[in-house]
């Protein structure tokens, strides 16, 4: 990287704001939701379907707090660096690398007519997706935003394959800038390139059947714990957990103890699960087994369950 480049920032405050807002009242309902599932089990002395369903919605909610967290360290961390050769984007963990050479046209978004399509991050003061902009005399191509303004306040750079929205503090200064080193011309090539996480770019997530064996095991434990959760009160203090061989029960337990089943079913995904993302760059055929098995496997443990409770 030349040691000339210009550094660009862009303005924060707004979307810091916002998104430290969302965190907060996300993680407000977050703790409401722990309280209520421990209310709930505590009052009750019991495990119900509400209590399945709050358990759930908890997991979401710290997923979504992490997605946030992770889009605000990215607007802390966003800078747009410029010279006669490219200009760079760094979003966090993000970095586009755009060579001038390749620009065939700069323009505002107040210039466009129609419709800009975005999806993403999007709250006021952060946009971070991609989408569609529908380029002059040209019509809708692909973008990327990497901007702290809406679409339409955005400066768009448009390269053959892809278009980029960005938004640095200084509007006007950048325009004038960019404009002048794209009229004076590259001095070297500069290949277009996009560096991000390494886990974003894993070949699994192109991989179906991987997700399907990946998925199916995943969603028929979770649909097994909330029908036990749901039976759950309507079982007596003491359940039948095993039958001799004339079907007569031989051995009791609390009725917790119907959620055996359901655990071991998890230990087995997470364990081949493991077993199967090591494997997975080098046999790929291992992991589709160590996967399928714990798909069989969730298939036992609900014909197991079944059993179990038919006999209840």
């Amino acid at each position: 990287m030349s040691r000339r480049m210009s550094k660009w920032g862009t303005d924060v405050r707004q979307g810091l704001g916002v998104g430290i807002g969302l965190l907060a009242f996300i993680t407000v309902v977050t703790l409401l939701l722990i309280y209520f599932a421990a209310e709930q089990a505590v009052e009750t002395g019991t495990i119900n379907i509400g209590t399945f369903v709050a358990g759930l919605a908890i997991l979401f909610s710290m997923g979504l707090i992490g997605l946030i967290g992770y889009w605000l360290y990215g607007l802390t961390h966003s800078v747009y660096l410029l010279d006669r050769n490219e200009l760079i984007i760094r979003w966090g963990t993000m970095e586009q690398s755009i060579p001038l050479g390749e620009v065939t046209l700069v323009f505002t978004g107040d210039e466009i007519d129609q419709r800009i399509q975005f999806r993403g991050g999007g709250w006021p003061g952060h946009y971070v997706g991609y989408g569609q902009v529908p380029v002059p005399e040209t019509g809708p191509t692909s973008a990327l935003f990497y901007a702290t303004v809406p679409p339409l306040r955005q400066i768009y750079v448009v390269t053959p394959g892809l278009t980029y929205g960005i938004s640095p503090a200084e509007h006007e200064a950048f325009l004038e800038s960019l404009q002048e080193r794209l009229k004076m011309g590259a001095t070297q090539a500069v290949e277009q390139a996009s560096k991000r996480p390494g886990f974003l770019g894993w070949e699994i997530w192109r991989d179906r059947l991987a997700l399907v064996l990946l998925g199916s095991g995943s969603l028929a434990l979770l649909v097994l714990v909330g029908w036990l959760s749901f039976r759950f009160p309507s079982l007596k203090p003491l359940v039948p957990l095993h039958f001799d061989a004339e079907g007569i029960a031989d051995r009791y337990g609390s009725r917790i103890q119907v959620f055996i089943t359901p655990f071991i079913g998890f230990l087995v995904l997470a364990f081949n699960g493991f077993l199967g993302g090591l494997a997975y760059r080098r046999e790929r055929m291992m992991s589709y087994l160590l996967w399928g098995g714990a798909v069989l496997v969730q298939v036992l443990v609900w014909v197991a369950t079944l059993g179990l409770l038919g006999r209840m």
